[in-house]
């Protein structure tokens, strides 16, 4: 069943969320100018006010999604001047505290047919690495090791509650994890 058609407008930012939010539910190939409308009952000339056609939402969509989900987190100079466990507990507190990994998974199984969503998810990775890294770094650990816990790290932040399904569990698994890894 189709929603009708609530109001003529949405503003741009509200497009690109539930966008994000039909490409974690559905996938990319589902996401159309149509079945968006029809999911958020908006009319599709609001779409269009904001976006000259899909391949444009999607383009603005990856943009969203590094400057709201990303940015945050990466362009936040106060984490450098943090201890390293302070760094690692801001980054858990600030990934989970405002959800930063919701569409992770959804981008990186978009990014694995489509090159342009490939080199942006990349290159987040590469710039959240680089932040996580400099925990390790200011811990004392050696490039390899450096790497290697923050891979570690990286991985269960992102994909953690995932494989938890409990939010608190996930939470208190972080935590626990951070002083294992500073460990010598």
């Amino acid at each position: 069943m189709t929603n009708k058609v609530k109001r003529q407008r949405f503003s741009k930012n509200e497009w690109l969320e539930a966008g994000l939010k039909m490409l974690a539910a559905q996938g990319v190939d589902k996401l159309t100018i149509g079945s968006l409308s029809r999911t958020v009952g908006v009319a599709k000339t609001s779409f269009y006010w904001h976006f000259k056609d899909r391949q444009d939402l999607l383009d603005h969509m990856l943009e969203y999604w590094v400057s709201a989900f990303n940015t945050v987190l990466t362009d936040k100079p106060e984490l450098i001047a943090l201890a390293p466990r302070q760094r690692l507990q801001a980054i858990t507190d600030t990934v989970i505290g405002q959800e930063l990994v919701k569409y992770e998974l959804a981008i990186r199984a978009w990014g694995s047919h489509d090159k342009s969503a490939q080199v942006v998810f990349d290159s987040m990775h590469c710039r959240r690495m680089a932040v996580i890294k400099q925990a390790f770094a200011g811990a004392g650990f050696d490039e390899l090791e450096q790497e290697n816990r923050a891979q570690v790290f990286n991985c269960y932040l992102n994909w953690g509650n995932v494989m938890q399904g409990d939010a608190l569990a996930y939470k208190q698994i972080i935590n626990d994890l951070i002083p294992l890894l500073l460990r010598n």
